[in-house]
């Protein structure tokens, strides 16, 4: 620490100095200086007494440095270097602060509880934590190992071109689909790889911006932004020579199974190269949580998990899963978005994420994760991230496809929708998804069922199938 005394000297002439006084007070030497105790009286006294002792031997006309055995630096500096002093230290204590904040952060993230009553006793300790550093998990997702797994994609992006261009002779032209994105999804893009892959085509396709990577087996893609004033994506149908036709809402039993319909192996192709590493630094398999809270058919959010059944589901999962809780948007939307959605649904604002950083510190938010990406590496990280997880949960809409094209399970929440279809034994469009991937599929309409779905498909063992009963009560 660095303290100031303005002291006027005695000589005759009352010159004016300001001490500065550096104070580092090593752990061990306080302790041997004080005979052992380091209480904060203690080493008050004993600084308030070095201070007088220092100020009776300070000559006016000759700056001195002391040296004494509780390692405390005095030196009489001119009045000109006050405004050093001052300088170092604010730094000094800039710099403390910062490291109690950083202490109390870490404390907070390795000491979450689960218990929403007010108890402070946690019901489930987490399993595998890095204690040192909670969301270490995440590195190969972030900064210069994300730019390395970008170039990774990007040069087997050229390679795959490079092989289909030599051996292929002819070319096939897809059409723009500026629809929605789930339909883009399930229609358009088996569409263009079945092409590519079946149909011996070089194939040069179009899209949206964010579609680079979706199209990654096209030998020419090309973005194509919406005219200015227009959005980017308008709710339409598929074009009518489709394979699925105009519509992709109809049952397994109705799915045009000699269609040129391929869907691409996303999951093989976005698998990192060292996946084997990443998978050991895991310490928690890894699980994505896709949520949606938005108008739909004009009578405010539908299709969104409830707050207290996210609640119970995350109680469940944060110990035994590395979770990323995707509810993505453009932030400088989100306010006007929620206050469209009071005036209109006659509801308030979600309130998810909030709850999320006070209770789950440790389950990431895409948002954050992705934050300062460009759109078309905002998918990428999705992708790559998707292609490491076995498990998730999602609901009605484009994210419930993207998360059946990487196998594994996928646990849907939909309470209304074309998707689901309880008058057909069949179903509606979900009973055909695992068709993206093998993937497998399980759909809930009530919130407790969806709960419930949720904690025996992540289940790990047979104590946390015995414990399902303590949640997702109604």
């Amino acid at each position: 620490f660095i303290s100031f005394i303005h002291k006027t000297s005695q000589n005759s002439q009352n010159e004016k100095k300001i001490m500065c006084i550096v104070t580092p007070v090593p752990a061990a030497a306080s302790a041997n200086n004080n005979g052992g105790d380091t209480s904060p009286a203690s080493t008050n006294t004993n600084r308030q007494s070095q201070s007088r002792s220092f100020s009776s031997q300070t000559s006016p006309s000759k700056p001195q440095l002391q040296r004494k055995r509780s390692h405390e630096t005095r030196l009489v500096l001119p009045t000109g270097f006050m405004i050093l002093c001052v300088t170092l230290s604010m730094l000094g204590f800039q710099a403390w602060v910062f490291s109690l904040h950083t202490n109390h952060h870490h404390q907070q993230q390795t000491s979450q509880h689960y218990d929403f009553q007010g108890s402070s006793k946690p019901q489930l300790a987490l399993r595998g934590t890095n204690v040192a550093d909670p969301l270490s998990w995440t590195n190969p997702w972030t900064g210069l190992e994300f730019e390395q797994y970008k170039k990774q994609i990007d040069d087997k992006i050229k390679a795959y071109r490079h092989e289909t261009s030599s051996a292929y002779k002819k070319t096939c032209e897809m059409p723009l689909y500026d629809g929605e994105f789930g339909y883009e999804l399930a229609g358009m893009i088996p569409w263009a790889y079945h092409q590519s892959k079946h149909n011996d085509c070089k194939v040069h396709t179009k899209g949206r911006p964010g579609t680079k990577y979706l199209y990654y087996f096209s030998n020419h893609h090309s973005i194509e932004s919406a005219k200015k004033g227009q959005s980017q994506r308008e709710s339409h149908r598929l074009p009518k020579d489709s394979p699925l036709g105009e519509t992709p809402h109809f049952g397994d039993d109705k799915f045009p199974t000699k269609a040129e319909w391929t869907p691409p192996p996303y999951k093989e192709f976005f698998t990192r190269s060292n996946d084997t590493d990443v998978m050991e630094a895991l310490d928690k398999p890894l699980l994505i949580l896709s949520n949606k809270y938005t108008m739909e058919w004009s009578s405010g959010p539908t299709n969104h998990i409830p707050l207290e059944t996210l609640r119970e589901i995350l109680k469940f999962l944060a110990p035994r899963y590395h979770i990323v809780y995707n509810r993505f948007k453009d932030a400088r939307l989100e306010d006007k978005l929620e206050s469209k959605i009071e005036k209109n649904g006659g509801v308030g604002p979600y309130g998810d994420k909030e709850m999320i950083k006070r209770f789950f510190p440790s389950v990431v938010l895409f948002e954050e994760l992705s934050q300062n990406l460009e759109t078309d590496d905002v998918n990428l990280l999705m992708f790559s991230l998707s292609a490491t997880a076995s498990k998730f949960v999602s609901v009605q809409g484009g994210n419930s496809v993207v998360a059946s094209f990487f196998g594994g399970t996928n646990v849907i929440h939909c309470v209304r929708g074309p998707e689901i279809n309880y008058s057909s034994e069949h179903g509606g469009d979900f009973s055909y998804y695992y068709r993206f991937s093998n993937a497998t599929i399980e759909v809930a309409q009530d919130a407790i069922q969806f709960c419930n779905a949720v904690k025996q498909h992540t289940a790990m063992d047979e104590e946390d199938l015995e414990s399902l009963s303590h949640f997702c009560k109604s």
